[in-house]
């Protein structure tokens, strides 16, 4: 199989579909989807945690604060909950925090499956006179790793040698954990924010949180994508999306219903929330899917990465998860990228002419004939490149870190270290990983329960 080919891994064929089962399979998730993503039940919920709080333990209290925190989109309600927190007898040492977050629900059981650290990189070693070393950290869980795995004195080396890079993975980001953070260190947290919404918030939250100005999707490297022209490209809609439910597979599969039987479809995704690619198969046949999809389970980067080049438009269909780097890497592999206008997802900010358009919320089979009508490699390509990138996103992040040291009176003769997500962060040179192998493995030595000997292999998981 040559690197621009590869087969379905789950082949579907269509089959007719009732009108009844239509609509007792599309109603409940439709009375869900509009629940769940309503802006007003959302800062309902902020204020309900926010009232809880206010006759709770002291303990619990912090926690929905934190919560609540999250669901609030009123700065108002904000501001409320930060005097509260601040105020309120919560104090920001280790001692407090720590057990909240050992006892959060997200973490109570991954942290003792695997307390190791995975997908987190060193961008830059220490060096003399206090210049900091950089240490990058994607998803929060990897956050609660390093928070939980060292106590008082034994974090001491890391806040002393590092400035750590914390890269989101969803929007609203865990406020609960980066308030240990804030408890075991002296100088700024960097946090890459999924959604430019969220910068103002995380400011907000304390003086000590420095937003980073770029997303964790834009480490995406463009080498990796070649242009290819329109008339090469024989996938007519692509969606690289896990199977979980808030991916919002049954609009699509509504939406295709009033597209040309003809094109060709393909799903890329691999098991979520105990949904596979059956499940996924099944739940196009009750809509009544025309197409024959093809169902892609768990397939390498490179394999998903030549099907972006042979589609002429790539959808996400999610009304709200973090950046999408499916996107970006959609938009330099030269798709027209198409997203729900009402979706709260940080690479909706990249869509425009030259890269796609958003997709209106009853018009969509329209607007996506229109971006399938419309669809341009090449200028689609040339803005990602011209805007977004792992280059992009290393000066950036620089200039930031850079303006802080100086701040602080601290020197800065070293450079950042060159990496991108594929689908980890790596080193973009070889020789850069060697030659920060002797920093990973005093990382090791000092942490072995935290920095795992092989970090960049288990970094993939």
């Amino acid at each position: 199989m040559s690197q621009h080919e590869t087969r379905p891994s789950h082949p579907f064929t269509p089959r007719a579909s009732s009108w009844l089962t239509r609509a007792s399979t599309l109603l409940p998730l439709r009375a869900k989807d509009a629940f769940i993503h309503s802006k007003l039940a959302r800062n309902i919920n902020a204020a309900r945690l926010y009232f809880k709080a206010l006759v709770g333990s002291r303990a619990n209290a912090a926690s929905l604060l934190c919560s609540a925190y999250g669901y609030s989109s009123s700065t108002f309600v904000d501001r409320r909950i930060i005097s509260k927190l601040r105020g309120g007898g919560f104090p920001l040492e280790e001692e407090f925090w720590r057990p909240l977050v050992a006892n959060f629900p997200r973490y109570r059981s991954l942290l003792k499956e695997q307390s190791v650290l995975t997908r987190s990189i060193i961008l830059k070693e220490p060096g003399a006179h206090g210049e900091k070393g950089v240490l990058l950290m994607c998803f929060e869980y990897n956050w609660a790793r390093l928070a939980m795995a060292t106590h008082g004195q034994d974090f001491q080396w890391i806040d002393d040698n590092f400035d750590l890079i914390l890269s989101t993975s969803w929007s609203p980001t865990d406020y609960l954990t980066l308030s240990l953070l804030l408890s075991k260190t002296k100088g700024p947290l960097f946090v890459q924010p999924c959604n430019r919404w969220e910068t103002e918030k995380l400011a907000r939250f304390h003086e000590r949180i420095i937003p980073v100005n770029s997303l964790p999707c834009d480490w995406i490297n463009p080498s990796f994508y070649a242009s290819v022209p329109l008339a090469g490209r024989d996938i007519d809609i692509l969606m690289v999306a896990n199977w979980g439910e808030f991916k919002r597979h049954w609009d699509f599969f509504n939406v295709l219903r009033q597209l040309p039987a003809n094109w060709r479809i393909v799903l890329v995704g691999q098991k979520e929330g105990g949904r596979d690619a059956g499940f996924i198969a099944k739940l196009a046949n009750k809509i009544g899917v025309p197409q024959s999809l093809e169902i892609h389970q768990s397939i390498p980067i490179a394999e998903v990465s030549a099907l972006q080049q042979k589609a002429r438009v790539s959808l996400i269909f999610t009304r709200r998860e973090g950046c999408c780097v499916a996107a970006v890497e959609s938009i330099f592999a030269g798709c027209a990228v198409g997203m729900r206008a009402d979706a709260h997802i940080g690479s909706l900010d990249y869509l425009n002419p030259s890269t796609g358009g958003s997709l209106r919320p009853g018009h969509l089979a329209e607007d996506i004939l229109s971006l399938h009508a419309a669809a341009s490699p090449e200028t689609s390509s040339e803005w990602g490149r011209s805007h977004i990138s792992c280059h992009h996103s290393l000066a950036r992040l620089a200039e930031v870190l850079k303006a802080h040291a100086a701040s602080r009176n601290l020197p800065w003769t070293r450079e950042l270290r060159p990496v991108h997500w594929r689908p980890h962060p790596c080193h973009i040179n070889e020789q850069d990983q060697s030659e920060l192998s002797e920093l990973h493995q005093e990382c090791h030595r000092r942490y072995p329960d935290l920095f795992p000997v092989d970090l960049m292999d288990v970094s993939k998981q």
